[in-house]
């Protein structure tokens, strides 16, 4: 029966099926989430966000009237 023992070191970054060359998530550059994209865009453009609000509002309304 073959060691089921852990042979890599737990503090290796690397996975040992990545690439010698990738990059350590650590130390990759950080994307803007999706959600602060959104808050920039609204900040931005504060009539369309408003707007937006007030359809999905006006939406929910009409759903909850006809259930």
């Amino acid at each position: 029966m073959p060691d089921l023992v852990d042979k890599l070191n737990p503090t290796n970054q690397f996975h040992p099926y990545q690439h010698a060359d990738a990059i350590p998530h650590s130390e990759a550059a950080d994307q803007p989430s999706m959600f602060a994209k959104v808050r920039d865009y609204a900040s931005s453009n504060p009539v369309v966000a408003l707007g937006g609000l007030a359809a999905v509002a006006i939406g929910l309304g009409l759903l909850m009237r006809r259930g």
